[in-house]
């Protein structure tokens, strides 16, 4: 099998009209000696940040000297983008080679596209003896694949309205979902959230003797700055003894100085349970060189060219914040597609209030929302706009109508801007 094939098999294997459980792949990965419980786990929930707060705990680990694997999705350009080991992408030969060694059992339990790719990463882990294996979650947490997995310590980064349909419609509900990645007496990490839905997980983490540290109550953070190119901050969080001043993190934006915080508490809590030294120069070192593509990403120059991953209500709140303090542009155009399945009104609305031109288009996921759509939202707001269906030719387009001084920020999902980065790789490649 070659690995293209091996892609094709498993992107098929989609899990459309498939209740939501456990049963399948609790199945497989017992035939297959349950290697999920032998790791030791962190494992992030959460809205939005998960996978920034994953990438930064996973880069501080790396530089404490420990072997750590990560598991993150969805990929932005390349399959294999999913599963890193020691900051590192796992070779596709590996990863083909673990399916096609279990495949006769994938295919006698039915396992969708996410649980196999759950699946490789526990074996993988396994395989490689890491140290901890950061496990960010893919979807919900109660009913996820990956809240398998022996968590040695759990996140949950924040709470907003998302796959409503399959989680709730209210936060409290959808909370809870979350919330199932708790296990008994492991401790448990909130961040910045509402109270409505904190107190839904703390309600869940009493009822399983969770140790409850609460990021508001815990981290003081002072003397933020920031800029296109990263953010400092002083850090005090007394109940670990840390006291940190102009610690410095590479990731982009407001919003990445609380991510980079929490994923110092995460770490500061998980070595106080094993019996570690946190390190100030080594957080400070895997702050410096956190690997996290596709958030407030710069791709080009003249003009300025920007991607960010933003596919919710708090993502374009928190982009819209950064692009008005930390970018200085004439224009600002957008090229925006979205998933049919977001709150793409809301979306829309407050991007509206900054954006001079949108640029209208479609990923090629089967999810993405038509251009017609979208137009007819933001029509409420801007009368004129651009509808391209390709995203590639949609920046071509924005580029036609940009001025040096202008700024470009391609957003609303992270099939939107993997398809440009897959665009700008192919590029440089050639």
């Amino acid at each position: 099998m070659k690995y293209q094939e091996f892609l094709d098999e498993i992107f098929a294997k989609t899990a459309i009209d498939r209740k939501f459980e456990l049963t399948h792949i609790s199945k497989f990965l017992n035939a297959v000696g349950n290697p999920e419980k032998k790791l030791r786990a962190v494992h992030i929930a959460g809205t939005n940040g998960k996978g920034s707060t994953a990438a930064a705990v996973e880069s501080i680990l790396h530089a404490h000297n420990l072997k750590v694997g990560l598991n993150t999705s969805p990929h932005l350009v390349n399959y294999q983008e999913r599963f890193r080991i020691n900051k590192k992408e796992v070779q596709p030969t590996k990863i083909k080679n673990l399916y096609e060694q279990y495949r006769d059992l994938h295919n006698k339990f039915d396992t969708t596209y996410f649980e196999i790719s759950t699946s490789i990463a526990f074996q993988l882990f396994l395989q490689e003896k890491v140290d901890y294996a950061i496990m960010e979650v893919g979807l919900g947490g109660r009913l996820d694949a990956s809240v398998l997995v022996n968590s040695v310590i759990t996140a949950i980064t924040n709470i907003d309205y998302e796959h409503t349909k399959t989680l709730g419609n209210t936060l409290p509900k959808i909370a809870k979902e979350k919330a199932g990645i708790l296990k008994t007496s492991v401790p448990v990490v909130l961040g910045k959230m509402r109270p409505t839905p904190q107190n839904t997980i703390i309600k869940e983490a009493k009822k399983k003797d969770c140790p409850i540290i609460n990021f508001q109550k815990e981290v003081d953070i002072s003397n933020i700055k920031f800029n296109e190119y990263y953010g400092v901050y002083d850090l005090n969080i007394p109940k670990c003894n840390i006291n940190y001043k102009n610690i410095k993190c590479n990731l982009v934006g407001r919003h990445q100085i609380d991510n980079t915080a929490l994923a110092i508490l995460i770490i500061a809590e998980l070595f106080q349970n094993d019996v570690r030294k946190l390190q100030e120069e080594k957080v400070r070192q895997g702050l410096n060189n956190i690997i996290w593509n596709g958030r407030l990403q710069k791709i080009c120059d003249n003009p300025k060219i920007v991607i960010d991953g933003a596919h919710n209500s708090d993502g374009i709140k928190f982009l819209v914040y950064n692009l008005k303090h930390i970018y200085k542009y004439k224009k600002l155009i957008t090229v925006i597609g979205v998933l049919y399945d977001k709150d793409f009104k809301s979306m829309i609305k407050q991007l509206s209030a900054i954006v001079d031109l949108f640029v209208i288009c479609k990923s090629h996921f089967h999810r993405a929302a038509g251009t017609e759509i979208l137009s007819k939202e933001v029509e409420k707001y801007k009368k004129d706009y651009i509808l391209e269906n390709d995203i590639n030719l949609a920046l071509v387009k924005a580029k036609e109508f940009a001025d040096k001084d202008d700024l470009i920020c391609v957003t609303g999902s992270l099939y939107t801007i993997g398809e440009v980065m897959k665009s700008v790789s192919n590029v440089k490649a050639g």
